[in-house]
């Protein structure tokens, strides 16, 4: 980017990459037909069908120990109908992120390690949401893979700060994000934060995103913002892949109590966790 870096802005890394300067093309379509009043599931299931491997993977999931449905699933029209067009648009859409970032270099990034914490968030998060009632709990996983995208965003596009970044966190210690800050002036939240607003996705994404590290910051979805914090330690706890932070983040001491949930849900929480990731390393992150 030609921008000196102490005056860059994260929505200047997101406007300045080809990569994320928009919505994935597949995306656009799904959203244009889920918000059309007028369509029916038939006609979401023929978009969603376009993209091959993205219809393939959804069906795989449906399929799998994350919903448990008693019976097979064996078309996306289908699978609208069981799990409903808001979940199928938030699955659809946390999916494509994935390819979205395919092809960036493990010199910059393991990101076999990368996206298997991102997964290992998304699903403890969901398994949260469910235990806390949420409504919609697979708005819980999309944010779980969004929640550190800001952090690839910023390897690719500032290479010689990120490489900085690491150096300091090698030499002193100390939370990657804050070392962000330092170097940058924001951190991988606030960029994560600035691709939701760029992509137009719902504010309540884009406040989980950017204050998943404090979440006493988020003043409209306080809770929501909560369980990707705790999901985020949980993960890192659990050793479930690795975001390229070699700390785990301190926990923000109202977390638990927003929550409110007893001690021991931990230990089936964590068998329950273990389960669907070990099968969703196969059916996410391959291909």
């Amino acid at each position: 980017m030609s921008t000196s870096p102490q005056f860059i802005q994260p929505k200047d890394l997101i406007t300045g990459s080809t990569r994320v300067s928009s919505l994935p093309e597949i995306f656009i379509m799904i959203n244009e037909v889920v918000n059309n009043p007028t369509s029916s599931f038939s006609d979401i299931s023929k978009v969603v069908n376009l993209d091959a491997a993205l219809s393939a993977r959804l069906l795989k999931i449906v399929n799998s120990s994350f919903y448990s449905f008693p019976s097979n699933i064996e078309t996306v029209t289908h699978a609208i109908a069981v799990i409903g067009t808001e979940q199928l648009h938030d699955l659809a859409l946390a999916t494509t992120i994935l390819s979205t970032f395919k092809g960036i270099p493990d010199t910059i990034v393991n990101m076999n390690l990368f996206w298997r914490h991102s997964l290992g968030v998304a699903i403890i998060a969901r398994t949260l949401a469910i235990h806390c009632r949420e409504t919609n709990p697979e708005r819980f996983y999309l944010a779980g893979i969004l929640h550190d995208v800001g952090r690839l965003i910023i390897l690719e596009n500032l290479p010689e700060e990120s490489k900085e970044i690491v150096s300091r966190q090698n030499e002193v210690g100390g939370i990657m994000w804050q070392i962000e800050r330092e170097v940058l002036g924001f951190d991988h939240a606030d960029v994560g934060a600035a691709l939701a607003r760029a992509w137009k996705l719902p504010l309540s994404l884009e406040e989980i995103i950017g204050n998943h590290h404090n979440p006493s910051r988020s003043k409209r979805y306080p809770l929501e913002t909560t369980i990707i914090h705790l999901a985020d330690i949980i993960a890192k706890a659990m050793e479930l892949g690795s975001s390229g932070d070699i700390h785990v983040s301190p926990l923000d001491e109202k977390s638990w109590e927003q929550l409110k949930l007893p001690i021991g849900i931990f230990s089936a929480l964590w068998s329950q966790v273990e389960t669907q990731f070990n099968e969703s390393i196969d059916v996410v992150l391959s291909g």
